[in-house]
């Protein structure tokens, strides 16, 4: 048996080195754990982040569908528009030619155009003028004319003159 001349000592559990090994240690833990724990932070912000982008694209793509169905009723309303002004012009032009037809020595007291033909009530001084210088250019625009003259008190007549038919029936307003 040996003897020590000095009094035995407690041997620490873990010496100097193994305490600073086991502290890395356990910094490299917490470190991985608490990345570990952001990045799965993140993921579930990034998923949630996901979802709300594509509710805000299905509402985007709800939208655009709405604003396209907008633009188609406007351009139809515009072509609606555009037809509707040619024929007004056309209209115009046909009335302002109508009006052009009528010589000095016819009154018209009224006229009324629709869509079936021009229905004019006026005063001539004879039948003769009015067949030779009005009734002449309607029947070359109608294809149906009736007149009926209504003798006056001065020598005048009054006429009542139904034209139907027009060259230009098939050109309809579109509604």
């Amino acid at each position: 048996m040996s003897y020590s001349f000095i009094s035995p000592k407690r041997k620490p559990k873990l010496d100097s080195e193994s305490r600073i090994i086991l502290l890395f240690l356990v910094v490299t833990l917490l470190l991985i754990f608490g990345f570990t724990a952001y990045i799965l932070l993140k993921k579930r912000s990034m998923q949630n982040e996901i979802v709300s982008m594509e509710q805000q694209t299905r509402s985007f793509h709800m939208k655009s569908r709405e604003f396209k169905d907008e633009i188609a009723r406007i351009e139809l309303l515009v072509q609606k528009y555009d037809a509707i002004s040619t024929n007004n012009t056309l209209m115009k032009e046909s009335i302002q030619n109508l009006f052009d037809l009528v010589p000095d020595q016819i009154t018209l007291t009224k006229a009324m155009l629709d869509r079936d033909g021009l229905v004019l009530y006026g005063v001539t001084p004879s039948k003769d003028v009015y067949n030779y210088l009005l009734l002449a250019p309607l029947k070359s625009v109608f294809q149906r004319n009736v007149t009926t003259f209504y003798p006056l008190e001065n020598g005048w007549w009054r006429f009542v003159s139904v034209n139907e038919g027009s060259i230009e029936a098939g050109n309809e307003v579109p509604e």
